[in-house]
């Protein structure tokens, strides 16, 4: 017995698909987190300190910008096609960055693999779309995010493995071989009849998009620095027009990159809502844990990953078990609901902590937060995906990713501003030191482990108090994801996969003229 509804397409077939899209999804979000440990290597070897930030920002921005195209394009052009492109850019990419002479490079080069990489979750989600019915896509969407999840906890290990024992470029050059085998297995497997539509691309609606995002993710990260600068708010202007004109464009165009009646069905945005919730708190808060048990606790930067395992076995608990519980059910809305629930209850007990809280009492919260995150995650794509027909279904993934990670981007600035605020308050409120000397007192762990005992224990408790505050801001934002959760309607899961639907209604004649 098949699990895929699609004629001619075997259990073989299928986990053939699946193991080439979870490498590439592997590939792609590992890049986000092994830079981390690279980036003081090559930035000492460019000597371009001022500009190292950009090495993770040309990536993302461009990232940001590449999936909504890409997963339109894909609906237009065919899932193979888009995906075998995007993922050769993205090794393209990769192996510029390894050949990279300077700084200027390396970002220009990061931002041409991030076009490549940002859109191959949302192609991935939307190739099961076509073969996997919404019933059963639960069951293998699990393996996709331990495979999201596994890349951000392996990246920092494996980076730090490469530049321990090779040279810095091998953190990109991996991705060749890896990324060839990826795109060879996805060009036999996918060999599938597709409906390909004739249209004109919408290269207004694409050029302003891009605008839009290109100014807000820059002024996201300059931000940062100081919300005021002429240059920020500048960008943000720019960002609010572009979004404007986008919207007007998007209005009368024949095929536009986000049709707006998509918003029109109340299950697409409350499902788009809620996974930018959880794609704040995922993406946005996840690395300020590590930090504080970096910072507070003194440990490695392999140990602060290991130590973030509970959040995926919680993660696990929420992509399987939820899974198969719309499989075996056929119902989705308990399950964000019970996600937020539990995310929240984690948050809370997470927002306490001080600079003397063991790492025993974080256990059971880390899991509920990676249960909650998991769960809403699983059941937004899904029914994100149930309630447009096929011709829609790469432009409605991509937009439910796009969201995420835009939420993400979002969180990672704001929380970014709460804890140095924090810290440039309770450090002075404990040592006759002022705003700008507290930040210099946040240097690695090793040297904050130095410190004279009374700046130790204050930099110790401020990172904690500074970090509590992020995860209590967090639970803010889950609480006002859980109040959106209880509107999303409960529809029933279609039994058969997206591509079949479209061979069977492609295959019959058209009606006789007045008849």
């Amino acid at each position: 017995m098949t699990a895929s509804t699609v004629p001619g397409f075997t259990n073989r077939h299928l986990w053939l698909v699946l193991g080439s899209l979870m490498l590439a999804v592997l590939l792609a979000t590992m890049e986000v987190s092994i830079i981390s440990t690279a980036l003081p290597t090559i930035v000492g070897e460019f000597q371009a300190f001022e500009s190292f930030a950009w090495v993770g920002t040309a990536y993302i921005v461009t990232a940001a910008i590449g999936t909504p195209l890409l997963g339109k394009l894909s609906d237009l052009f065919g899932r193979r096609t888009v995906f075998q492109a995007t993922f050769g850019v993205f090794v393209l990419g990769s192996l510029l960055c390894g050949f990279a002479q300077s700084m200027g490079q390396l970002i220009a080069f990061r931002a041409l693999q991030g076009l490549g990489g940002g859109a191959i979750q949302a192609l991935s989600f939307a190739i099961l779309g076509d073969i996997l019915p919404p019933r059963e896509r639960g069951r293998y969407i699990g393996y996709f995010t331990l495979a999201f999840v596994g890349a951000a906890l392996l990246g920092p290990v494996v980076g730090g493995f490469i530049i321990d024992h090779y040279d810095w470029r091998w953190i990109f050059w991996i991705n060749v071989p890896l990324g060839l085998v990826a795109i060879g297995v996805a060009h036999h497997a996918l060999q599938l009849p597709f409906p390909r539509r004739r249209a004109r691309l919408d290269w207004w609606g694409a050029g302003l998009l891009s605008l839009a995002i290109g100014c807000l993710m820059v002024g996201l990260e300059e931000g940062q620095h100081g919300w005021g600068q002429s240059h920020v708010v500048a960008l943000f202007v720019v960002s609010v027009l572009s979004t404007a004109a986008f919207i007007a464009v998007e209005r009368r165009a024949d095929e536009p990159i986000i049709p707006l009646r998509l918003f029109d069905d109340r299950a697409v945005v409350t499902a788009t809502l809620i996974g930018m919730a959880a794609g704040t708190i995922a993406y946005g808060a996840g690395q300020f844990l590590p930090l504080y048990f970096q910072d507070s606790m003194f440990v490695s930067p392999t140990e602060s990953g290991l130590r973030m395992l509970p959040q995926m076995i919680g993660v696990t608990l929420g992509t399987f078990g939820v899974g198969r519980l719309i499989a075996r059910t056929g119902l989705c809305k308990p399950w964000p609901i019970l996600g937020m629930a539990s995310s929240i209850a984690g948050l809370l007990v997470v927002s306490q902590i001080s600079g003397t809280t063991s790492y025993v009492t974080l256990v059971i919260p880390m899991i509920a937060m990676g249960f909650g995150m998991a769960s809403v995650f699983t059941t937004s794509s899904i029914v994100a995906q149930n309630a447009v027909e096929f011709g829609d279904l790469g432009v409605v993934t991509s937009t439910i990713m796009f969201f995420r990670s835009l939420g993400g981007s979002i969180g990672l600035a704001v929380f970014g501003t709460i804890l140095n605020a924090s810290i440039r308050s309770e450090i002075p409120a404990r040592i006759d030191v002022t705003a700008a000397q507290a930040g210099d007192l946040i240097r690695s762990p090793d040297e904050i482990e130095a410190l004279p005992l009374l700046q130790r224990e204050a930099v110790i408790e401020s990172v904690a108090i500074g970090v509590g505050r992020v995860y209590l801001v967090c639970a803010g934002i889950m609480a006002a994801g859980f109040v959106v959760s209880l509107l999303l309607p409960e529809r029933p899961l279609r039994a058969r996969a997206g591509l079949s639907d479209a061979m069977e209604a492609q295959s019959k004649p058209a009606p006789a003229a007045g008849g």
